[in-house]
């Protein structure tokens, strides 16, 4: 695990300075694609920091951020955002349908985005899970607190229609590293974390054995003690996913969806 990381942050430098390929002696490296170590360094989120701004979406920026991560591509993102900003769900409609029409790609596949067995277009669903998201958002702080407010925020977009643990826990990354949000200074901004598959597995590769949710807490704090790094826990979340990854395909027994051109 620590070699990936030193490894991948060791490309993505060797790739902004122009460097000519290959970046990396590694053949796993050189054809599998792998995000960032520091999610803030990936394509997407760059975009969405540049371009889907609080600035830009105003008392709709929690909800935009919901938007971003569940079509989680610029094009798409781009094409709808005046609908956003407005918190107009005509205007969004309008703007996918015409993406439909033309036939070009609406989601990114970085994220499994489902009807969860509704007899429904996966459009109309996600238009009404983003309604609720626009009703609901942003969270009203707690009195007391008995968490995080990372934590708080993360339960209170469970509640939405379509946000697992996972994907609620992208947006609250978002809205952590966003400049000026109340997240921003979130006394659980270095510790909290929430699990997803992937984690799950790359704790499972680390720890030597099958890691349940349940252990999730204890299984990754130990990691984090190990490393003794500056990752805070949602990165480190994050390169456990793609440290499965590689031991995937390392080990032969799993295979990237993306091909990295490496070489």
């Amino acid at each position: 695990l620590a070699y990936w990381i030193e490894e991948r942050e060791k490309i993505r430098h060797l790739k902004e300075a122009n460097t000519a390929k290959p970046w990396s002696d590694d053949w796993v490296f050189q054809e599998t694609y792998f995000c960032n170590v520091h999610r803030e360094d990936d394509r997407v989120t760059r975009w969405i920091r540049q371009n889907y701004t609080p600035g830009q979406m105003g008392p709709n920026y929690e909800f935009s951020m919901c938007v971003a991560r569940i079509f989680n591509r610029p094009q798409t993102l781009e094409h709808i955002d005046w609908g956003v900003q407005k918190g107009d769900f005509d205007l969004i409609r309008l703007a996918l349908e015409d993406l439909e029409e033309r036939g070009e790609q609406i989601w990114s596949g970085a994220y499994l985005i489902t009807t969860h067995g509704r007899k429904m277009t996966k459009l109309d669903y996600c238009l009404e899970i983003l309604e609720q998201a626009h009703e609901k958002l942003p969270v009203i702080p707690q009195s007391k607190k008995s968490v995080g407010e990372c934590a708080f925020w993360h339960y209170k977009i469970r509640q939405i229609e379509g946000f697992g643990s996972f994907l609620a826990a992208q947006v609250v990354a978002d809205l952590k590293n966003t400049e000026g949000h109340p997240l921003q200074k979130a006394e659980d901004w270095y510790t909290f974390s929430a699990p997803g598959p992937g984690s799950l597995r790359g704790l499972s590769w680390w720890h030597g054995r099958t890691i349940t949710e349940r252990e999730y807490d204890w299984a990754i704090e130990q990691v984090a003690e190990y490393l003794n790094s500056d990752l805070h826990m949602q990165d480190l979340q994050n390169c456990l996913c793609e440290f499965d990854k590689y031991c995937r395909v390392l080990s032969g027994t799993g295979k990237s969806k993306r091909k990295y051109a490496g070489k």
